[in-house]
């Protein structure tokens, strides 16, 4: 009979020993791990009564933005600046002219809260001389939420939105000095300078699309693009040969003259011209709908003699709606 402390007997009870230490673990792990489990099912079923509750859970502001809160939302309408009875400058420093006089209407009908901006044109739309025409840094900067008065062209729809037109399309027209001292003749353009005022409908894109003109399709170093001023200028240094914009420019301003007046890219008249991801259309659409439904629309068209009567450019019956 082998001794009580031989080598096997010590081997066997400790053994036995950690063999029942293992057995403790494993009943501790089991436990904890269904406690963990019980714990996770009473939470899930704790949050679920929660969200059937009565009780309004706590809202929280993710990814909302200002138009999510109309009623909060300040409207910012860019107006370029001019000298005729759209949009100019009074002598009081106020910013006055039909285009402002239908953006205040429409803000108001709509209940919203609108201000107007003032700034230069190329801020909304752009081009250089025999480049394409793009959006200006401004709208596509969401600078503002719309530039006001703009008229509709393919071009800028490729890359803008629309709302609803609120006067007639109106034309084009080549200008020289009176007289025409550099003998321009519209029928033929080859090899003439002629200026483009920044920003404006009638760039050399629009007159490329003019019929019965030979040479209308200028090349680049024909081209000259410049600021309002700086293109009367031009032409009285006689630094172009002829101006080419919207006739409306050309109203009123001394010692100028207009040729060959036509209306050759516009399809529509003015209206306010947003980036595509906007909601502001969704709004002025309705409300301007109505003005333009009402007598307001005619007293503003009057009020383009009336109130605006010191300052050049056409009569209502020629831009406004149904007059």
């Amino acid at each position: 009979m082998e001794p009580a402390n031989s080598e096997k007997e010590l081997y066997m009870k400790d053994y036995s020993g950690r063999a029942g230490n293992s057995k403790l673990y494993l009943v501790v792990l089991v436990a904890a791990l269904c406690f963990a489990i019980a714990a996770f099912v009473i939470a899930i079923v704790s949050l679920s009564k929660q969200n059937g509750s009565s009780a309004s859970p706590s809202v929280v502001n993710v990814g909302l933005t200002s138009e999510d809160y109309e009623d909060d939302k300040v409207w910012l309408l860019h107006s370029g600046v001019s000298t005729n009875n759209q949009y100019y400058i009074s002598e009081t420093g106020k910013l006055e002219g039909f285009s402002p006089d239908i953006m205040n209407a429409v803000c108001r009908i709509a209940n919203k809260n609108c201000k107007i901006v003032a700034d230069v044109w190329v801020n909304c739309w752009n081009s250089a001389a025999g480049e394409a025409s793009r959006g200006g840094y401004g709208l596509m900067a969401g600078w503002y939420d719309a530039c006001g008065g703009y008229r509709v062209l393919p071009e800028r729809q490729r890359t803008f939105a629309f709302s609803d037109q609120n006067t007639k399309p109106l034309p084009q027209a080549f200008a020289t000095l009176t007289g025409n001292p550099r003998k321009f003749d519209w029928r033929n353009i080859t090899g003439k300078i002629v200026g483009f005022f920044d920003g404006a409908v009638g760039d050399e894109h629009c007159l490329a699309n003019a019929e019965g003109i030979i040479g209308a399709v200028l090349p680049a170093e024909n081209i000259r693009h410049c600021p309002t001023e700086t293109c009367f200028e031009w032409l009285k240094a006689e630094t172009v040969d002829a101006l080419f914009s919207e006739a409306i420019l050309f109203q009123g301003r001394a010692g100028v003259e207009e040729h060959y007046k036509f209306q050759a890219c516009q399809t529509g008249g003015a209206a306010m011209m947003t980036r595509k991801d906007s909601k502001l259309i969704d709004w002025w659409n309705p409300a301007q709908a109505k003005l333009l439904a009402s007598k307001e629309y005619h007293e503003i068209c009057n009020d383009v003699k009336v109130a605006h009567g010191d300052q050049p450019g056409y009569d209502p019956e020629d831009f406004c709606i149904g007059l």
